[in-house]
Formats: C-alpha cells, sequence, structure tokens
C-alpha cells in the first residue's frame, strides 16, 4: 500500500468533533471537506448563529441591524461536508473519548476542538447574577437584546440611567454606542464608564486613552475611575468603599474568563484563562484534544481574549487536524506579537492602535467596518472561503514542524 493510500486508511473512520461556532470553527467548518477527504467525520456543535464581536457594539450602537452581525454557522458547514448539532456541550470525557450534550444525547469523537469563548463572571458583584436588569456582554447577542430593550423604553418616553462596568476596549465601546444609539433616537440617557483602573484602556498608549476619553466626554459619557463595583442593591450600584452609583440598567464589561466548559474536560487549564494548550494548540496532556481562541491558554504566552488572535489560529488547528487524521508532525501557531485593534465610538469615528502608535478618525471607521464586512462575507458565501484562503493564505504557523507523540 502506498504512503498516502496509509494516511487515508488510518483516518478513514476517524470523527472531528467541533464544539462551539467561533472564529477558529467557522475557518475549520468552511474548510472541512478537506477532512471529510481524509475519510473523516466532522460535527460542529454549537447552540445557535456566529455572533461576530467585530461589529457587535456597533449593532449596540444602531450602525447594524442584527442580520448583518450573524452567520449561519449550520449552512455554512452543510455547505463544505460537515454535520450539525444545534446543541451545546455540558461535559467532556477525555479518557472515554465521549462528549454529552445537554439535550441528552453523546457523541463519540477521536479528535475534539473546543473553540467555546468566553464568559462575564456576574460573580463578582453580589447581586447581580439573578437581577434583570443586570446585561452582560457575553453572549453576544446580549447587546441586540439590550438595544431592543433601549429602543422599546424609548418608545414609551422612558430614560434610564446606565452604568457600565469596565474600562477596557469592550467597556468604552459599550459606553459610546449606547450613548449613539440615544442619540440616533432623540433621547438623552445618562452613561456612566465605571473603572479600578487610574484611565480607560490600560493596555493602550496613554495618548489613546486620553483621546478616548475626550471622545467619551462629548457624547455625554460620565468616566468614573478608581472605583471597584461590589454590590448590586435596587437601581444602584454600591462601590468598595461605600460610594452608591445610580443605575437603573447595568452591563459588566469587566474581565472575561474562559467558558466553564473546559474545566470539564479534566485537562489541565490556567485558571480563567482556559485549556492549557501547546505550541501546536491541543491540551498539553495529550494530543486528542484543540482547542482555539478565548477558551485557550496557550503555554508561554497570556493573550489578551480578543478575536485577532482566534482568527490566526484557525488554519493552524485545520492543518494540525488535517496532520493528526494523516498522523504527520504538527505545525507550530506563533502568535503576532503586534495587532490592529480599532474601537468603534459610535459617532462615526474610531480610535485604531497598532502597538505603539494610534490615530483616531473617520478614517478608522471606515477601515474597521470594511474589515469586518470583508471577514464576515467570506463565511456568507459558502463558496468563497476556501477560494479566498487559498489565494491569500493565512500565516498562522511556523514552518518548523513539531514531531507527533506516540
Amino acid at each position: 500500500m502506498m504512503e498516502d493510500e496509509a494516511h487515508f486508511a488510518l483516518s478513514r473512520s476517524q470523527t472531528v468533533i467541533l464544539v462551539g461556532a467561533g472564529h477558529v470553527h467557522l475557518y475549520v467548518a468552511a474548510h472541512a471537506e478537506e477532512l471529510v477527504a481524509r475519510g473523516a467525520r466532522v460535527v460542529l456543535i454549537d447552540p445557535g448563529e456566529f455572533w461576530y464581536s467585530g461589529l457587535a457594539t456597533g449593532m449596540l450602537g444602531g450602525m447594524y441591524e442584527s442580520a448583518e452581525d450573524r452567520v449561519d454557522a449550520q449552512a455554512l458547514a452543510e455547505a463544505h461536508g460537515a454535520e450539525f448539532i444545534r446543541d451545546h456541550v455540558v461535559a467532556v470525557d477525555t479518557a472515554a473519548r465521549r462528549l454529552r450534550l445537554a439535550g441528552g444525547a453523546e457523541l463519540a469523537y477521536d479528535y475534539l476542538s473546543l473553540n467555546v469563548g468566553s464568559v462575564v463572571n456576574a460573580d463578582r458583584i453580589a447581586g447581580a447574577v439573578d437581577d434583570p436588569s443586570v446585561w452582560a456582554v457575553k453572549p453576544i447577542s446580549n447587546l441586540w437584546k439590550l438595544r431592543e430593550h433601549l429602543e422599546a423604553r424609548f418608545r414609551a418616553d422612558e430614560t434610564p440611567r446606565v452604568a457600565v462596568v469596565g474600562g477596557g476596549p469592550t467597556g468604552s465601546e459599550v459606553a459610546a454606542n449606547l450613548a449613539a444609539l440615544a442619540t440616533r433616537h432623540h433621547r438623552k440617557v445618562k452613561v456612566t464608564l465605571l473603572t479600578f483602573a487610574d484611565r480607560l484602556i490600560q493596555q493602550a498608549p496613554a495618548g489613546a486613552a486620553r483621546s478616548l476619553q475626550r471622545g467619551l466626554i462629548r457624547s455625554g459619557v460620565e468616566i468614573r475611575t478608581r472605583i471597584r463595583v461590589v454590590r448590586r442593591d435596587g437601581n444602584s450600584l454600591i462601590a468598595e468603599d461605600g460610594r452608591r452609583i445610580p443605575a437603573d440598567l447595568v452591563v459588566l464589561a469587566t474581565g472575561l474568563e474562559a467558558h466553564p466548559l473546559v474545566q470539564t474536560t479534566g485537562l489541565p487549564t490556567r485558571p480563567t484563562q482556559g485549556l492549557r494548550v501547546a505550541s501546536t494548540l491541543h491540551s498539553i496532556a495529550g494530543e486528542r484534544v484543540f482547542a482555539g481562541g478565548d477558551c485557550a491558554a496557550v503555554e508561554g504566552f497570556d493573550l489578551p481574549k480578543l478575536g485577532v488572535f482566534g482568527v490566526r489560529q484557525a488554519a493552524c488547528i485545520h492543518a494540525n487536524l488535517l496532520a493528526s487524521l494523516g498522523r504527520k508532525p504538527l505545525v507550530e501557531y506563533q502568535p503576532q506579537k503586534r495587532f490592529l485593534a480599532i474601537l468603534n465610538l459610535g459617532d462615526g469615528i474610531a480610535l485604531a492602535t497598532w502597538g505603539p502608535l494610534w490615530w483616531c478618525g473617520r478614517s478608522s471607521m471606515w477601515l474597521k467596518d470594511f474589515l469586518d464586512r470583508r471577514f464576515l462575507n467570506c463565511y456568507r458565501q459558502p463558496e468563497s472561503p476556501i477560494r479566498q484562503h487559498k489565494k491569500s493564505p493565512p500565516t498562522p504557523c511556523k514552518s518548523k514542524s513539531k514531531e507527533r507523540l506516540q
């Protein structure tokens, strides 16, 4: 038997299960026929559609409609030879290589990839978890529901006071777009942005943070720094020092944590950061389980939970699933040292940062809109992603390979 035929025979009965329709698995689903051609059964499991983080805050602010922010993951997967199960995984037994779904079904796998994203830990604020007036920024669909809720209140001639907890990129964008939504509806809404830090977007250049603060203040957002929120009490938030902040609605945009599903695997994890994966993006405890995006903690790196890293990891996981099916050496993922981040400020301008460089204006918003729409359009046209990526292949992996463990 020839070597290629032997590899095909090895993989003929293999099952590859993709859990979660995130940035990584959109790419893998769009290339599923390459796995199927190796004889694999490919299954994507997700409870709903893919909501794109890049347009999410603009959707909240009224710049985009919900349909513009979503991708039909089932249509994408099935167009490329994969199966789709609309459910979510509640437990993973890595010893038996089985998954249990919320609907009660169990599935066996040969290779598993996790791309289940991150969550906001509302437990950090007492009384927030069960309060219907408290909204978390994850899942992203919450931002669409929050917009609908606010628009209904605007129609009822109500102007609720809104507090946004978290002064990072997401919290800043949310505050700006809440103000923008109110402006679109000719309403004045009190928006307060709260952060325990001494300034906004701490990882960005100081000049960019000052520019952002000026823009938010122009939009009517009140910014309060060095304040740690610990409790929700009626229509107020209570700070650690006892200060009371009036808020009819609260949006939690505090630090993201890896989805709790990774804890059920029994594999090594990094607290709040995710499944510990090697440079080849499989668990450090074995090569049967891969992870990418916000639920993965890559050894040797402390990566922020941003979609740009999941996009870069996607082709690497896809390549290594192919290599695993063929018993070939795996390739290594190399995170980008610098990345472009663009914040939508809700008023037609955006703040872009690239390492120590930054610029703010309408050109930044144009670039963000162009890049976000281009990304989504790849996956809305089931036949286009493969052709596009073949013409301009991503470069997430080092050419250096790593020998497989036996």
